[in-house]
């Protein structure tokens, strides 16, 4: 039997279906949970539940599709946060 070399070096993300990563895929189902449980829960006509349920999906589907650049929407999300919170500090004068 013949030995395969296989690199380790490679840092791919997994797909777990159509294409998609793990927490793709979480994100999906997640935005589509609480669209199903908001229009099941909110009274009145069938497009006001569907209004409320809307904005759900959207962000499910944003969340788990949308990449930019080759990072996901997730990745910007979590560097833009990290930029807001960072401490800030006045520095006055030439010393560090």
């Amino acid at each position: 039997m013949h030995t395969a070399k296989v690199p380790q070096n490679l840092e791919l993300d997994d797909v777990v279906a159509w294409g998609m990563g793990a927490i793709d895929l979480l994100c999906l189902i997640g935005g589509a949970v609480v669209s199903w449980w908001l229009y099941l829960a909110a009274p009145g006509e069938l497009a006001i539940r569907v209004a409320l349920a809307a904005p759900g999906v959207v962000v499910g589907l944003a969340l788990g599709l949308v990449r930019v650049d080759g990072r996901s929407l997730r990745e910007w999300l979590s560097t833009a946060a990290a930029f807001v919170a960072r401490p800030r500090v006045l520095r006055v004068g030439g010393r560090p």
